[in-house]
């Protein structure tokens, strides 16, 4: 089994208290209307098996505008080292749109979110449906993703990403919450299966009147390569 260790940070400067639960997957909580945020977000993944490094920089600026829409709006960097040799760095200027459609405390919350990204190197565009729903102090959310990327340095890369999230959390106090995420990726490129890799890991989240964060570590559990791919040291990401 290739194992992965995927961890993530989450900071945030905030005055409308619009945390993140889950460090993954996303919810369908809108920050408040006429109310911004900064947000820096840090995202290590290493791998064993198939030795590679990968740091992903997140910087948002994020701002409600209306009482169901917010929009987050920065840079996001990718720093990956493969073999601890070839190096690839991306860069781009994100810009993100969250849409509730239904509150989580009423029968099912439901949102979609865009995010587009275009740089130097690369373009992403990703398109998500969010659920969730709250049952007293527990909180299950869901989400499924599609991501394009399209690389126009010609570079021989996955270029789409499906991914399936579920995340549990519990309200352990005010201020504190404790629970886990799951999630499924998988990787094509020109339109050919690459593989797919499940993870599972804990989550802490705590927030405060003026700041919040949010941290989880996931481990690969399993995980499928094309036939033609299995052993070719190349990691599924």
């Amino acid at each position: 089994m290739r194992v992965r260790t995927f961890l993530v940070v989450a900071l945030l400067s905030s005055t409308a208290f619009a945390e993140r639960v889950f460090p993954f997957t996303w919810t369908s909580a809108t920050q408040a209307k006429s109310t911004s945020d900064a947000e820096l977000w840090l995202t290590m993944r290493t791998g064993r098996k198939t030795p590679f490094d990968q740091l992903e920089v997140r910087g948002w600026v994020s701002a409600g505008v209306a009482r169901n829409v917010d929009v987050h709006f920065g840079l996001e960097t990718d720093f990956v080292l493969r073999r601890r040799e070839q190096k690839e760095l991306d860069g781009r200027i994100s810009a993100l749109a969250r849409y509730r459609f239904f509150e989580p405390d009423e029968v099912l919350g439901v949102a979609l979110l865009g995010r587009a990204g275009f740089g130097v190197a690369s373009s992403v565009l990703e398109g998500r449906l969010v659920l969730d729903r709250k049952l007293g102090d527990v909180l299950l959310a869901a989400n499924s993703s599609y991501e394009r990327t399209v690389f126009w340095d010609r570079r021989d890369a996955i270029d789409t990403r499906l991914e399936q999230n579920l995340g549990v959390t519990l309200r352990v106090t005010p201020d504190v919450t404790a629970g886990f995420e799951v999630r499924a990726r998988t990787a094509l490129k020109a339109g050919e299966y690459q593989g797919t890799a499940v993870y599972f890991g804990p989550s802490l989240s705590i927030s405060t009147k003026v700041v919040w964060f949010s941290i989880g570590a996931v481990a690969q559990v399993m995980s499928d390569k094309a036939e033609g791919d299995k052993g070719n040291g190349q990691p599924i990401i």
